[in-house]
């Protein structure tokens, strides 16, 4: 089953709630932890990703915080999710090859097809940004189904 983890949950919660702040106005991992009901440990380890990926900017001092690197315009779900995550994979070999260990490369009959569909999830996460996700402006043309789920 195709699920995000609940890292990628809280770094969209997160990411969400940086976008819907005045500029220059920084979030805490205990602000986030006690409005969210996220582990204060888990959110901050989440934050340290999305800074690391540049996604956010971490701010030092008594004062400090974090708040979205860029436009969230310009922030699209796909960058979240390999923040946190890593990158996205359907099966072991469906990107690449070489690496594929799988006694099943020679005959398999599911690595072509499995290809095609992980390049389309992979353009449909990248089309999302964050304030589509903020505006719920996600893609009207695609069917409600393949949105709601």
């Amino acid at each position: 089953m195709l699920k995000f983890s609940k890292k990628v949950e809280y770094a969209i919660i997160s990411m969400l709630s940086m976008a819907d702040r005045e500029k220059g106005q920084l979030t805490t991992a205990r602000e986030l932890s006690e409005q969210y009901n996220i582990p204060q440990e888990v959110a901050g380890k989440v934050l340290q990703r999305l800074a690391r990926h540049s996604l956010i900017d971490s701010v030092q001092g008594v004062k400090g915080g974090y708040q979205l690197a860029h436009a969230p315009q310009d922030v699209d779900l796909i960058q979240v999710i390999t923040a946190v995550d890593g990158p996205i994979k359907l099966v072991g070999c469906a990107d690449d090859t070489e690496q594929c260990t799988c006694e099943q490369l020679q005959k398999c009959n599911i690595r072509n097809p499995m290809t095609i569909v992980h390049g389309k999830l992979i353009t449909f996460f990248r089309s999302i940004s964050i304030r589509d996700l903020q505006t719920n402006d996600i893609h009207p043309g695609l069917p409600v189904n393949l949105v709601e789920g």
